[in-house]
C-alpha cells in the first residue's frame, strides 16, 4: 500500500526559513480507539521535508497542540482526572509505544545534514501533561538532540508569526498558565481544565463504545440519523453532576472541581455537536487590528480550517490530522475527510508565503472503520432504557430547576457588577 504524500505545487520562495505547522494529530495508545494510527504516514510526511526542494531550507517543524491524545489515553484501564507525574508519564509511554515510526521520523528529520532543523511541541488541551518537566524530557529523549527539541508552552512566536493551539482562549479548556500544577493529597497534580475533568469523568466511560462516532463530522448530520446519542450524553452528564461531581467537591477538597451544571451541559453540547461557540477568530482578529508586530496568527483546536485577513495581516486556523469521517447516504457510508496543515515561509522574520497543504487520508487499518455506524444502537438503546426509570420526570424537573437557579444567580451577579 502506497502512503499518500503531500503535493507541493510551488518552489520555495526566497526565504530564511520555513515553518511547518501541524495541529490536532491526536495520536493515542494504538488499536481501533486511536484517532491517528498512521505513524508510517506521518513519518514519511515529516521526512519529505528533508528532500528537494526543501533540503537547503531551514525548517521549524511545529506540532501545534493535541499532538498526543493523552486526554483519551487510559491509565491502568481508567481515566483519572487527578493526573500526577507518574500518571502523565504512564500515558505518554503508551502513546510512544504505539507510534515508534513518528519518533523515528522526527529523529531522522533532525539528523538532516543540510539546512538547520528544529522541532517544537506546543501544549494543547489533549496533551496538557506537557507541563510536567518529566514528560517533556521523555519526549525529547525519543526525538533527538535536546537543543533541537523545544517546548514553548501554550504559544510561541516565530518572527512576526504567533502560533498557539487555541484552547487557552476557550473558557472550557483553559489551563492556569501561572499555576499549571496544584498540590493534592501530598503530590503535585495537573491543574486540569474543568472541561477536561467533566469529559474524563463522564464521556470517557462511553468512549469504548462510541469512539467511531466521536470522529464523525459534521455532528448535526450525525444526530439526524442517531438522535439517541445526544440523549445518552445528556443523561451521563446529569448523573455526573448530581452524584459523582459533588462527592469530589465536598468530600476531599478536590482542586480540579470548579464547574456548574450550566457549564457541564454546554460541554456536552460542545463535545457532541462540535459547535464551539468560542469564535477564536473574533478575538484574534481584534488583536491583528490593534497590533502591528504580528502579521500572522496560526491556531488549531476546532478542527475546522479557515482564513481571515485584515490588510496585510492574516489569521489561519488549521484543520486537523486526526482521522475524521463524513457520513453520507443517511449514514450508510463514511467518507474520509482530507487532512491539512500549514506552511509559512519567513524572510527577515516576516511571512512571505503562508498556505494550507491538503493531503489525502491514508487507508485505515483493517477493522478500523466499522461496516455500519448503527451497529452500536442496540447497546445505546439498552443504556437509555436503563436510565429511563420511574424517576425520569423527577430528573428532568430537577435539571430545569437547577438551570433556573443558575440563571438567577448570573442575573444577580450581573446586577451587582453593574451597580
Amino acid at each position: 500500500m502506497s502512503t499518500p504524500r503531500p503535493l507541493h505545487l510551488h518552489q520555495p520562495p526566497p526565504s530564511d526559513r520555513l515553518l511547518v505547522i501541524l495541529s490536532d494529530i491526536e495520536m493515542g495508545a494504538g488499536g481501533v480507539q486511536d484517532d491517528f494510527p498512521h505513524s508510517d504516514f506521518l513519518g514519511e510526511l515529516i521526512l519529505s521535508y528533508n528532500e528537494p526542494p526543501f533540503a537547503e531550507v531551514a525548517i521549524d517543524l511545529i506540532f501545534n497542540g493535541d499532538t498526543f491524545d493523552l486526554l483519551k489515553t487510559p491509565y491502568l484501564d481508567r481515566w483519572p482526572h487527578l493526573i500526577s507525574r507518574d500518571v502523565a508519564l504512564g500515558k505518554m509511554a503508551r502513546v510512544a509505544a504505539a507510534h515508534p515510526r513518528f519518533f523515528e521520523g522526527v529523529r531522522r528529520f533532525l539528523q538532516h545534514p543540510g539546512a538547520a532543523r528544529r522541532v517544537y511541541f506546543v501544549t494543547g488541551n489533549h496533551d496538557a501533561e506537557l507541563v510536567f518537566p518529566e514528560v517533556r524530557q521523555f519526549i525529547a529523549s525519543l526525538c533527538g538532540p535536546a537543543e533541537q527539541v523545544r517546548f514553548p508552552g501554550f504559544f510561541m512566536r516565530a518572527g512576526r508569526v504567533h502560533i498557539e493551539h487555541g484552547s487557552q482562549r476557550d473558557p472550557m479548556f483553559r489551563v492556569d498558565e501561572d499555576k499549571p500544577l496544584v498540590e493534592f493529597d501530598g503530590e503535585e497534580v495537573l491543574n486540569i481544565s474543568w472541561g477536561s475533568v467533566a469529559l474524563l469523568e463522564t464521556v470517557m466511560s462511553l468512549h469504548p463504545l462510541l469512539y467511531v462516532h466521536d470522529r464523525l463530522t459534521p455532528k448535526d448530520e450525525v444526530f439526524k440519523v442517531l438522535p439517541e446519542l445526544r440523549e445518552l450524553g445528556v443523561d451521563a452528564m446529569w448523573k455526573y453532576w448530581t452524584r459523582d461531581y459533588w462527592k469530589g467537591y465536598f468530600g476531599g477538597g478536590d482542586p480540579t472541581k470548579k464547574v456548574s451544571w450550566r457549564l457541564v451541559k454546554e460541554l456536552m453540547s460542545r463535545y457532541y455537536n462540535k459547535n464551539t461557540e468560542i469564535e477564536l477568530e473574533t478575538a484574534l482578529m481584534e488583536q491583528l487590528r490593534e497590533r502591528d508586530d504580528v502579521l500572522l496568527y496560526v491556531i488549531g483546536h476546532t478542527h475546522l480550517p479557515g482564513v481571515w485577513t485584515y490588510g496585510d495581516r492574516k489569521l489561519m486556523q488549521a484543520g486537523c490530522l486526526r482521522n475524521e469521517y463524513m457520513p453520507v447516504d443517511e449514514g450508510k457510508t463514511l467518507r474520509a475527510v482530507p487532512k491539512n496543515f500549514i506552511e509559512v515561509y519567513l524572510r527577515d522574520e516576516a511571512p512571505v508565503r503562508s498556505s494550507f497543504v491538503e493531503v489525502e487520508a491514508p487507508e485505515p487499518p483493517p477493522g478500523y472503520v466499522p461496516e455500519s455506524i448503527f451497529d452500536v444502537m442496540p447497546q445505546v438503546r439498552e443504556m437509555l432504557a436503563a436510565n429511563q426509570g420511574k424517576d425520569q420526570q423527577e430528573q428532568q424537573q430537577a435539571r430545569r430547576e437547577q438551570e433556573k437557579r443558575e440563571a438567577a444567580e448570573e442575573r444577580e451577579a450581573a446586577r451587582s457588577a453593574g451597580s
